[in-house]
């Protein structure tokens, strides 16, 4: 065969291949077209996947999006889906809340009090100052039969100062048994002429709060002396608790807490913490974290009390604390102790809200901030977290606000959240190049740290 025809030959061979497989991806095609078709048919079939999710975990989601909302929304959401009807209609906890105010019918109650079966209740008393006591009153009488099933209760008024609990709401619950009660919410306002004429030498906080059984407690208002004897109040289970009380001096004499784990605590005007914590050294050692703020300022005995009152922290949370020299200042004749703050010696981490920068950011950082000196000093192999929050920066603020970041970095972990600053910035492009920003007073290591979030950012040089 001449070369010729050996050509031919090939190119008939390639051409009848090609048709082959023009052939054989017409049918991979159509075979595809059909099996997408099939595939979109079953996923219109097919339930969502929130419509696969078991029960339990269904449940769980629909609790968190219905938790702190009104009753209504349980309606709502009920009528999304039949599934979702079925478990919010059936599911005791999601009936467990009970809100009684001025305002409404008391239909609701009873209804809850029904879908809940034996659930454990949350119950909210609201009031616009309380006038409509008559519909509270009712409202409780519902109620009071099932304390054995309340877990918790708050107590709120609608205005913007807070006002106190009724006595007869505080009667009630005082004279009621509420074996399973965990946690309560209430501004107490107890005058004395709504106690006997002559009281009792037992006289307790414990006639209006079932203390027995708490594990957090939300605590505000005035107290009479004569139910603040030291020891006598006794809190066997609380291990959280947070309060503004007038005569801060005679709370905390007469507590006693041997599980408080968390205490939230605003220094008052009466007393400063020096007073509150006079010969109270050791009494809190339970107590882990604890978040305080001040509404004058300290001075180095009021800091010394507080951290002897709470030596076993591990967590603390400053809001608006100045000066930084009262906790983390040298202070002499304190045992060989360099500031009140070493007395934690389990110190893990601080949180800084709303810090004065004009305290933070005095020049120089370095020989001036009272805690950066002391994080230097400090002799602890475990790093110390430090959190920063709720701040704002601006103008020439930035550059030290940064600048402190980068010093604090030396010597613990450093975290900010919500911190706002504006600064001089500028964003350049050339010909061929991503887009980049230039922060001329930015460091190196913080643009580089901002840098791998959010992109091609570096410092300008």
């Amino acid at each position: 065969m001449d070369e010729l025809a050996m050509v031919r030959a090939e190119l008939a061979r390639l051409d009848e291949g090609e048709r082959k497989l023009i052939r054989q991806l017409s049918d991979i095609r159509a075979a595809a077209s059909a099996q997408k078709k099939r595939l979109d048919e079953l996923i219109r079939e097919r339930e969502p996947p929130i419509q696969r999710l078991p029960v339990e975990i269904l449940s769980t989601i629909l609790q968190i999006a219905l938790r702190g909302t009104k009753r209504s929304r349980n309606e709502t959401l009920s009528r999304v889906s039949r599934s979702w009807r079925d478990i919010i209609l059936d599911e005791p906890s999601f009936w467990s809340t009970i809100e009684i105010d001025g305002g409404r019918s008391l239909s609701h109650v009873r209804e809850h009090l029904e879908k809940s079966r034996e659930a454990p209740l949350n119950i909210i008393i609201r009031g616009e100052l309380f006038d409509a006591n008559d519909t509270i009153r009712e409202g409780l009488d519902l109620l009071v039969p099932y304390a054995y099933r309340w877990q918790s209760l708050f107590i709120y008024t609608q205005t913007d100062i807070p006002r106190p609990v009724p006595q007869f709401i505080l009667d009630c619950i005082g004279a009621t048994k509420f074996p399973s009660l965990r946690y309560v919410d209430l501004n107490l306002r107890i005058r004395d002429n709504d106690l006997s004429p002559h009281p009792m030498p037992d006289a307790s906080l414990s006639k209006y709060i079932p203390v027995s059984t708490l594990v957090k407690l939300s605590l505000s208002g005035d107290i009479p002396p004569c139910l603040l004897q030291p020891g006598s109040v006794h809190f066997p289970l609380l291990e959280t608790l947070g309060m503004l009380v007038k005569d801060e001096a005679a709370f905390f004499k007469a507590v006693v807490t041997p599980k408080l784990k968390l205490l939230s605590y605003i220094v008052g005007w009466q007393d400063p913490p020096s007073v509150v914590f006079s010969g109270l050294r050791d009494k809190f050692c339970s107590v882990r974290q604890l978040a305080f703020a001040t509404r004058s300022r300290l001075d180095t005995l009021d800091a010394l009390a507080l951290c002897r009152a709470f030596p076993g922290v591990c967590h603390a949370y400053f809001i608006h604390l100045s000066p930084l020299s009262v906790f983390f200042g040298q202070v002499e004749g304190t045992n060989g102790l360099e500031s009140p703050a070493d007395y934690w010696k389990s110190l893990e981490s601080l949180v800084f809200e709303k810090i004065d920068l004009n305290v933070w950011l005095a020049p120089p950082i370095r020989e001036r901030n009272a805690f950066v000196q002391w994080l230097a000093a400090r002799h602890d192999p475990r790093p110390l977290r430090v959190h920063i929050n709720n701040v704002e920066v601006r103008g020439k603020d930035v550059e030290s606000f940064y600048m402190l970041c980068e010093i604090l970095r030396e010597n613990c972990v450093v975290e900010l959240e919500g911190v706002r600053s504006w600064f001089e910035s500028r964003l350049l492009m050339s010909a061929g190049s991503h887009l980049q920003l230039h922060v001329p007073m930015f460091t190196s290591s913080l643009v580089d740290d901002v840098g791998m979030v959010v992109g091609n950012i570096r410092k300008s040089r």
